[in-house]
């Protein structure tokens, strides 16, 4: 990645756990960590998939307290104002596969980690609009740009893999990869295959179109990396700020990351907030030991949402 001589001044402000002011400097300037991994044409051309959104139980009424109750936070509060809105919701795997043809599908009534981090990251960009129809339009179109490359609701455009899904949110203005701009970080070449070489493990996959597809992407899919290393957290934790976007990297064959989630920051400590396999939405204390414990993991790559910037000011009171 080329740096910019402002981007290199402000790296060395943001390792060093300078102030807010730095960090916004950051996300203005900064450009995609990752390079951009383009994926083949759709077997037969078009999508299958159907883009109108479906909401599941409450969630729509659920979107629209959401987008209400967090109109005038901040982003980085807003989405952990939002994530302990959540806490205690189950967690459910694999429920965008429940149906044949692919679907827009909006659920707030409970999560898989990337689900959890996306669908967030989608309501806390639908706030303070004129109408709640027009905030919960907005949050199924930002999910459908966070989930599916160029917004092609197809299960071959899903973005399966978080380190693919982080660099079109990147590229799309959502979040800036601040990982490789952290201390002690390094970054690995990793061939993503997992889903190809365990494709009886998803049910999508059972169509013959579908492996076709997944199969001519994952054939010569390898992304760089960037992690910071987990002997190398503790050196880290200071750089970190509420409404940050954890990942866990993984050293699995064939996988970038198998763990997501938000970070919390209070006086020094950093919790995550996350939907967990058998618990549902649950808050870790003390992200560094949280993340030592889990499987596989290698280390750990750090997301920023950027601000909304269509939001407007909160209207100063009459009087």
């Amino acid at each position: 990645m080329r740096k910019t001589p402002l981007l290199l001044g402000v790296t060395l402000l943001v390792t060093a756990a300078a102030s807010f002011g730095a960090a916004n400097l950051l996300l203005r300037n900064a450009t995609p960590a990752t390079r951009t991994v383009v994926a083949p044409p759709l077997p037969g051309g078009v999508a299958l998939g159907d883009p109108t959104p479906r909401f599941v139980a409450d969630s729509k009424a659920m979107a629209v307290a959401a987008i209400d109750g967090t109109a005038w936070d901040p982003m980085n509060r807003a989405l952990i104002n939002l994530a302990r809105r959540y806490q205690g919701y189950p967690y459910k795997a694999f429920s965008l596969d429940g149906s044949e043809k692919e679907q827009l599908l909006l659920d707030l009534t409970h999560f898989d980690c990337f689900l959890f981090v996306e669908q967030l990251l989608a309501l806390a960009n639908s706030r303070k609009v004129d109408t709640q129809t027009e905030g919960v339009e907005r949050f199924a179109a930002h999910v459908r740009q966070l989930r599916y490359e160029n917004g092609e609701v197809d299960y071959c455009r899903r973005q399966h893999y978080f380190s693919r899904w982080a660099e079109a949110a990147e590229r799309n203005g959502y979040v800036v990869n601040l990982t490789p701009f952290l201390p002690g970080a390094t970054s690995r070449e990793q061939a993503l295959n997992y889903m190809s070489n365990h494709a009886a493990s998803y049910k999508p996959m059972q169509l013959a179109r579908n492996r076709q597809c997944i199969s001519e992407l994952e054939k010569d899919l390898v992304v760089t990396q960037a992690y910071v290393p987990l002997a190398a957290l503790p050196g880290v934790l200071p750089s970190l700020r509420t409404g940050d976007i954890f990942a866990l990297v993984t050293k699995v064959p064939g996988l970038d990351v198998t763990h997501v989630g938000y970070l919390e920051t209070t006086d020094g400590k950093v919790d995550a907030i996350h939907s967990a396999e058998g618990e549902g939405v649950i808050r870790s204390e003390n992200f560094e030991k949280y993340a030592a414990q889990v499987q596989d993991v290698i280390g750990v790559a750090i997301y920023r949402p950027r601000p909304n910037e269509e939001t407007p000011e909160r209207p100063k009171p009459e009087g």
